[in-house]
């Protein structure tokens, strides 16, 4: 069966950021067979959700998941929906909470594209909220200690039951990523 992975990268970011490259590049050296999809996610939360949708609905076979911060709150979604198997990097738990101070007008840090996020998009994002994780063992949750956009006990509350690699110090940009990819591949049973 043919195995993919969707890889989604964090709020106002694109498929060019660090943690991105790494992975690709280390799918492509390690495991040429995997098809990898590392999609530059909309700035728009509605227009996001429909992207993603099709981009997941459109590839057939197995489904892994990997996401960083906001691509973490995606990736729990599509687990839960297809119960499978996803790795979560510093991920965002209930983002329209913690999403207000962004309302307004944005510049994504990759592309340099302004955008705005409204309250219809915390709105979209409340109603296609994970509030409880169905299949805990299907998630690996990398979370530093030393993020300083989401407050790690609030990741180990919310993700009870699940895999974790708990790495002291570090940021929100999860530095130890590349020490962490042996562990990402056993997790996925790549």
């Amino acid at each position: 069966m043919n195995k993919n992975i969707f890889y989604f990268h964090g709020f106002a970011s694109s498929a060019d950021s660090t943690k991105a490259i790494v992975f690709n590049d280390f799918i492509k050296e390690k495991f040429p067979n995997i098809c990898l999809h590392i999609p530059n996610i909309d700035n728009s939360i509605e227009k996001s959700f429909i992207q993603l949708e099709r981009l997941v609905e459109e590839n057939g076979g197995g489904k892994l998941f990997i996401g960083s911060s906001l691509g973490g709150f995606y990736a729990s979604y599509f687990a839960e929906k297809f119960d499978s198997k996803a790795v979560l990097i510093n991920p965002a738990s209930n983002p329209y909470l913690g999403m207000e101070m962004y309302l307004g007008k944005n510049t994504n840090y990759s592309t340099n594209e302004e955008f705005y996020l409204s309250k219809k998009d915390l709105e979209i994002l409340r109603l296609n909220n994970v509030t409880k994780i169905k299949y805990p063992s299907n998630y690996l949750v990398l979370v530093e200690t030393g993020d300083e956009v989401i407050p790690f006990k609030h990741t180990l509350d919310f993700y009870k039951g699940c895999n974790f690699c708990i790495v002291n110090g570090g940021s929100h940009s999860f530095d130890s990523f590349k020490e962490k990819l042996g562990i990402v591949s056993k997790f996925m049973k790549l």
